[in-house]
């Protein structure tokens, strides 16, 4: 694989070329801040904006211009990383190599860089039919939120911890604010979008890159001028109290959620010595911590996972239970931990715990999108590389593990207690 950079004024090109993959993968990321204000509006306008376009505005005429494109496939994403709200355009083509059309190419960034930069609006609104089309599916997908007691319950622990901070906030924001917008809004979202958002695209694929970034340059104008970095990490205020939150629920089992603060992590920390602490503590193994104190030892779950919120500053442990197995689990949770720091792990717990994320970061190699998604890290956070990752994963040691098991601070307990049942 041979990456390379193209530096523009108003946006970056990344480029991996190989030919290890049929097809070719493509992402256009716009980068702004989030904010309780925006989250809403942009999730609302990445819809839109893959849904129809100026040239073809009705949903048939557009799946039937990626029908033409060799079955080309086409989304929108919003994404919040801490601070950062990510908007990503993700276009899927055919290797060009494939095709006789000396054309293909081309037609493939005229129809991406149009569709992004010629929406189905007017200047005065986007289309009606599409909106109401996308309208409805964002309010079933803000309220199936609730219906998903893991989700939920994530969710409410981090709005106990950092109740006005946006990392308590959903990409999706709120049905109050999806009701707020309007057609004719929409279109002040949009302008906005381009006075404000940053810039990079990435390309994977057996290209002749500087013959891409021509094309690019030839579709895409972009007016914003990148003069500052973005900021990722959100820097909460210290939890110097547990909060204990307790609220009915109506599922079946009630679902668990611990929330930890991570307070002072190194880069290093962050980076490499996380995952290694993570893949002991309750990763891939049925014999990490977690899993042999809530299942195998005390039979209290049939799941338990661990949540990474590090642009946040938190980890969260995820455990569906009864109720009344509630504090024997927050105990073991706690136990597990303090073990951690206290270095009560074996060298072969360690060893293990490498070879799985070695496998892992091996399998990332064999996929565009996760080889994407590590350069995208790489220069939104300076994140090592996979090569890289993976050498220093077989570098970290006891005593790190140990150490940032010690930055571990519990914050809340919160707990979406199961229904009632008659006879209870």
């Amino acid at each position: 694989m041979t990456y390379k950079t193209y530096e523009y004024d108003s946006f970056r090109i990344f480029t991996v070329q190989t030919d290890q993959f049929k097809n070719c993968h493509m992402e256009v990321i716009f980068q702004g801040d989030a904010t309780k204000e925006n989250l809403t509006h942009q999730s609302f306008l990445a819809e839109m904006i893959s849904f129809t376009s100026k040239k073809f505005p009705t949903r048939k005429e557009f799946v039937i211009r990626l029908e033409e494109l060799y079955n080309a496939y086409f989304y929108g994403v919003t994404t919040k990383v801490g601070k950062s709200l990510l908007t990503n355009f993700i276009f899927d083509f055919l290797d060009p190599s494939y095709i006789s059309s000396k054309h293909y190419l081309e037609d493939c960034m005229e129809f991406l860089f149009d569709t992004i930069k010629h929406p189905n609006m007017t200047k005065q609104e986007f289309d009606y039919a599409s909106f109401q089309v996308v309208k409805n599916r964002l309010r079933s997908e803000i309220e199936s939120l609730k219906e998903n007691g893991v989700n939920y319950s994530i969710r409410r622990c981090l709005q106990e911890m950092y109740p006005n901070s946006v990392s308590s906030q959903s990409v999706l924001g709120s049905i109050e604010a999806l009701e707020g917008i309007t057609p004719s809004n929409l279109v002040e979202v949009y302008q906005k979008f381009w006075e404000s958002n940053y810039c990079d695209i990435y390309i994977i694929g057996n290209l002749d890159m500087d013959e891409m970034a021509k094309l690019i340059k030839k579709y895409f104008k972009n007016p914003v001028i990148k003069t500052h970095e973005q900021e990722v990490f959100v820097n909460n205020s210290k939890i110097k109290s547990v909060a204990k939150v307790c609220e009915p629920g109506k599922f079946v089992q009630s679902n668990l959620v611990v929330g930890y603060q991570m307070q002072g992590f190194t880069k290093q920390e962050y980076d490499v010595v996380l995952s290694v602490f993570g893949e002991i503590f309750c990763g891939t193994s049925l014999n990490s911590k977690l899993y042999e104190y809530l299942r195998n030892e005390n039979s209290l779950c049939y799941r338990v996972q661990t949540v990474y919120q590090k642009y946040d500053e938190s980890l969260l442990v995820s455990v569906g239970l009864e109720s009344q197995n509630k504090d024997l689990a927050v105990k073991l949770i706690q136990k597990a931990m303090k073990e951690m720091a206290s270095g009560k792990f074996s060298l072969e717990e360690l060893d293990m715990a490498k070879k799985q994320l070695a496998l892992a970061v091996s399998m990332s190699l064999d996929s565009q999108n996760s080889i994407i998604n590590n350069y995208v890290f790489y220069n939104l956070v300076h994140s090592p590389l996979l090569e890289e990752r993976l050498e220093q994963i077989m570098e970290v040691t006891k005593e790190q593990v140990m150490a940032i098991a010690k930055k571990f601070k519990i914050a809340c307990v919160y707990e979406l207690k199961e229904a009632s049942h008659e006879g209870d």
